[in-house]
C-alpha cells in the first residue's frame, strides 16, 4: 500500500493549517485565562484525530480510484431525446465501481466511528478539555477552505 505523493502533500498542508488554527485557539484560551493542561491535551487529541481523519479520507479516495482502475461510468446522453433534451438513464455500475463504492462507504463509516470515539473520550475523561478537542475537529474544513482560496488566487494571478 503505497501512499500517493498528492495524498502526503495535501495531508501536510491540512496539518499545517490545523496546527496554525490550534495555536490561535490556544492563544484565545490564554487570553480568556482558561488555558491549562486539559486544554492542551484536548487540542493535541483533536489535532491528531482531525489530521488522521483527513489522511484516511484522502487515502481511501486514492485506493478507491485504484480499484476503479481506469473504469469510467458512461455518460447518460440520449441522442434520441425529444426537443434536444438529454434524458438521464440509470446505468448499472461496473463490478469495479461497485467495489470502489463499497470501499468508500466502509471507509466513511470507520472514520466517523473514529471521530465518535474521540468525542466520547474527550467528554468522558477529566484530563481532556472536551470543548478544545471538539472545536479542533472542525479545523480541517476551515483549512481546506482557506487553502482553496489561496490556490484560486494564485491561479488567477498566474493568468
Amino acid at each position: 500500500m503505497k501512499v500517493d505523493p498528492v495524498v502526503k502533500n495535501e495531508t501536510r498542508v491540512i496539518a499545517i493549517g490545523v496546527g496554525i488554527l490550534c495555536l490561535l485557539m490556544l492563544a484565545v484560551f490564554a487570553f480568556i485565562k482558561r488555558l491549562d493542561h486539559t486544554v492542551v491535551i484536548g487540542t493535541a487529541l483533536g489535532f491528531c484525530a482531525a489530521v488522521a481523519n483527513f489522511f484516511l479520507m484522502a487515502f481511501s479516495v486514492q485506493k478507491s480510484a485504484e480499484k476503479m482502475n481506469g473504469v469510467h461510468i458512461v455518460d447518460n446522453d440520449d441522442p434520441d431525446a425529444e426537443n434536444g433534451e438529454e434524458e438521464q438513464k440509470e446505468k448499472p455500475l461496473s463490478p469495479e465501481a461497485k467495489e470502489a463504492k463499497k470501499f468508500m462507504q466502509a471507509s466513511y463509516t470507520c472514520r466517523m466511528l473514529l471521530l465518535v470515539i474521540v468525542a466520547i473520550l474527550a467528554i468522558s475523561l477529566p484530563f481532556i478539555n472536551a470543548v478544545a478537542c471538539l472545536i479542533v475537529l472542525l479545523f480541517p474544513r476551515i483549512a481546506i477552505y482557506v487553502t482553496q482560496m489561496i490556490r484560486s488566487k494564485k491561479e488567477a494571478n498566474a493568468r
